[in-house]
């Protein structure tokens, strides 16, 4: 990695810790997008995007693994390169080219693979390889293109640590901050593609993190909890039901058991990118009081408050339309 780009070579650093306005926050933003900052690949917008995707699966130290850092960075970027053949840098490919074209060699995959078809075991071992190669320059380097005011890190620990202010921040400020993100790294590729590959670039970038299969959790949520449609209260069969994001898949932009209802066909179709009534938030706290009781994975970092704030972050960011089902609903 070119050495003129701030704060690569560091192996530990500690975020700035003093109060500090919104303006200065933007600030730090501002200069991460700037001309001043030296972008050789485009790993520091997609290492932006992986902590983004993983805002509400920090603990309560607002703490992240390397693991799931670079678990999302590599299927992010597997279908950038795979899907859509778009370069990551000018003139030769990058190690992360070059480790996901190695998966493909490995396993005998097809061309064109979604990330979402590979098995569990590819999948470690393919963001095991890239956490490796990548976490030596990219974590560093954001650091210092935010000024220090992002997160603290050890890459011996192999953990990352969210200044809380930045996490406030960036939480009500999440679609703005993911759109400047998304529109800077459309730039970048633009320069180091041809033509004919950067058509649509911001749906690209948009939609490389995949959508799970969510018949699992429908599985889960039937046998244990519900056999009625969150919202309308209508009888539902295993058949003929859907599992909801309760807070839209849009905002969140990640798949997690606390997020997810049973709902009618008709009512999923109707609240589709919309926030549910309030009333239904508290519902939803008493179902994951019963989730918590029973361990199910996925609910280790869930914390009451937290969804409390995520639907109000929400909103904060643009998802103002209120949706209630039309028919009457029945107790929960």
């Amino acid at each position: 990695m070119d050495k003129s780009i701030a704060g690569y070579e560091l192996k530990c650093a500690t975020y700035r810790a003093e109060h500090v306005s919104e303006d200065e926050l933007w600030s730090a933003f501002a200069h991460l997008f700037s001309s001043q900052t030296r972008m050789v690949s485009s790993y520091k917008y997609g290492f932006l995007k992986s902590i983004i995707d993983n805002l509400y699966n920090v603990d309560e130290h607002l703490t992240l693994t390397f693991d799931q850092l670079f678990s999302k960075f590599g299927e992010i970027y597997w279908n950038l390169i795979l899907k859509y053949e778009l370069r990551q840098q000018a003139k030769r490919e990058t190690y992360l080219e070059q480790i996901i074209r190695n998966a493909v060699a490995k396993y005998h995959l097809p061309d064109g693979i979604p990330y979402e078809s590979l098995s569990a075991e590819m999948m470690i071992d393919i963001s095991h390889q890239i956490k490796m190669k990548c976490k030596t320059n990219v974590v560093g380097a954001l650091y210092g293109d935010t000024k220090g005011l992002f997160y603290s890190f050890d890459k011996r620990g192999e953990w990352l640590q969210i200044n809380p202010q930045m996490y406030e921040f960036i939480c009500k400020h999440k679609v703005t901050i993911e759109k400047l993100n998304y529109y800077e790294w459309a730039k970048f590729l633009e320069s180091v593609n041809d033509d004919s590959v950067v058509n649509h670039l911001l749906s690209k970038i948009d939609e490389s993190a995949k959508r799970n299969n969510l018949s699992y959790y429908r599985d889960i949520l039937f046998q244990e909890f519900e056999n009625r449609c969150f919202y309308c209260g209508k009888r539902v069969t295993k058949a003929h039901v859907d599992v909801d994001h309760f807070i839209p898949w849009s905002f969140i932009k990640d798949d997690n058991i606390w997020n997810f209802v049973l709902a009618c066909p008709e009512c999923n179709r109707r609240k589709s990118d919309k926030l549910a009534d309030p009333k239904y938030l508290d519902n939803l706290i008493v179902r994951n009081t019963n989730l918590e009781t029973e361990s199910y994975k996925g609910m280790e970092n869930y914390r009451r408050d937290r969804l409390l704030k995520i639907y109000s972050w929400a909103r904060k960011n643009g998802y103002n339309e209120i949706w209630m089902p039309k028919k009457k609903v029945e107790e929960y």
